[in-house]
């Protein structure tokens, strides 16, 4: 399945040969048209492109309010722009663990809420959906804000519902290596007129596009705005989301058939099959050491493997480039936002702060599938996780 084809490229030359390359304000473009699409395909009132899916998580955070003196939980096993977007926002991140779904586990969402607590912000990863109805549960018994981190998730969903669409605000990245791609590029969505209206203050520079001078979301904004050549591709990229699901929800399912017989292997909680963005086929291995011997295994018949995370010489480290955070830099010489005064937590993050994380992610084997995999190589990928478990366990 090719990522980018003629349609795109039509689409573009379309864009160039008009003169019109930035979108300005909320008139019709081919910004415009791929926020329509997406606010349809979602069911939601209000949908608003990005440049990226780091700018979509400050943007959704301005428009909730979070700011210094407050808390953000967010989960575990994450891409360092989760974390990132909450400092950028003035405030002040908190790790919780996950589960067995290698999604964040409600159970210590709920342990880690304290007075400061603002947002929770759980994350998708690899197009599993997280526990939205408990996490959703947990949010309006504590009076909190749930954005979703929905990077690599575009078109997950638990029951039916469509993640993005549980939190306040949903989050989506268009980079390169997700499932939409116009090489960067995000979308924010939304039900909630207000927050709609903050996140537009937000993204574009503070240009009002018909708020009025005294409404609460009228404030000095940033330049977070989707080009038209981005929107552009976008929008061609949208009608083919329904496929790109189906033919990867195929494959997983034949690699997952295939395997099912292999004994000695736990496959991971998903909180919805059907929801699933199916990008991979995860299980865990007892230990962290059959796990790496599994994944040594797997290469010697071909195919390459091995835990999420390692320790020790040759890491694969769970929290690439996140010294940042561990050692709370940020962009002020003083340490905002951890050393402002209103500020009242006291925080210490290390790369051992998550265990069962770090346990869950050791044990894991996490394969990848494309839309175009096909029969030959699920057939390889599995023949080789078959024999791993006969050499190894």
């Amino acid at each position: 399945m090719a990522r980018i084809d003629k349609e795109e490229e039509q689409a573009v030359l379309k864009v160039l040969r008009s003169g019109e390359l930035c979108r300005y304000g909320p008139e019709e473009s081919t910004v415009a048209a791929f926020e329509k699409g997406i606010a349809e395909k979602f069911g939601v009132k209000h949908a608003l492109a990005t440049n990226g899916g780091t700018a979509s998580l400050i943007v959704a955070l301005y428009a909730a309010g979070v700011g210094l003196g407050d808390e953000v939980i967010i989960s575990g096993y994450t891409w360092i722009a989760t974390p990132s977007a909450v400092v950028i926002a003035n405030a002040v991140p908190i790790i919780a663990e996950i589960d067995e779904s290698l999604s964040i586990d409600p159970d210590d969402i709920e342990a880690k809420i304290t007075p400061r607590t603002k947002a929770i912000i759980p994350v998708h990863m690899l197009g599993m959906p997280s526990d939205m109805p408990r996490i959703k549960a947990l949010a309006e018994k504590h009076n909190l804000v749930v954005i979703e981190d929905c990077a690599q998730a575009m078109g997950a969903s638990v029951n039916g519902k469509r993640v993005g669409t549980y939190g306040d605000i949903g989050c989506f990245s268009l980079q390169q290596s997700k499932i939409l791609i116009t090489g960067e590029g995000g979308v924010v969505i939304t039900d909630d007129d207000d927050l709609y209206d903050r996140a537009r203050m937000a993204h574009d520079a503070g240009n009002l596009w018909g708020i009025s001078k005294q409404s609460q979301a009228a404030f000095p904004g940033m330049n977070f705005r989707m080009d038209e050549i981005r929107g552009a591709v976008a929008s061609v990229q949208l009608t083919r989301l329904d496929d790109y699901l189906q033919n990867t929800k195929i494959r997983n399912a034949k690699l997952r058939h295939a395997i099912a017989d292999v004994d000695g292997i736990e496959m991971r909680k998903c909180h919805d099959e059907d929801g699933d963005c199916n990008l991979s086929v995860a299980f865990f291995l007892p230990t962290p050491d059959l796990a790496v011997k599994f994944g040594e295994a797997m290469g010697k018949h071909g195919v390459g493997g091995g835990p999420m995370y390692t320790h020790g010489n040759g890491d694969r480290h769970v929290y690439p480039n996140w010294h940042y955070i561990l050692e709370k830099r940020t962009y002020h010489p003083n340490g905002l936002p951890y050393s402002h005064p209103a500020y009242e937590g006291k925080i210490h993050y290390s790369d051992r702060m998550c265990p069962r994380t770090l346990d869950y992610l050791s044990r894991a084997v996490c394969i990848g599938i494309q839309p175009d995999m096909t029969d030959e190589a699920i057939d390889k990928t599995a023949n080789a996780i078959r024999l791993a478990a006969r050499d190894i366990l």
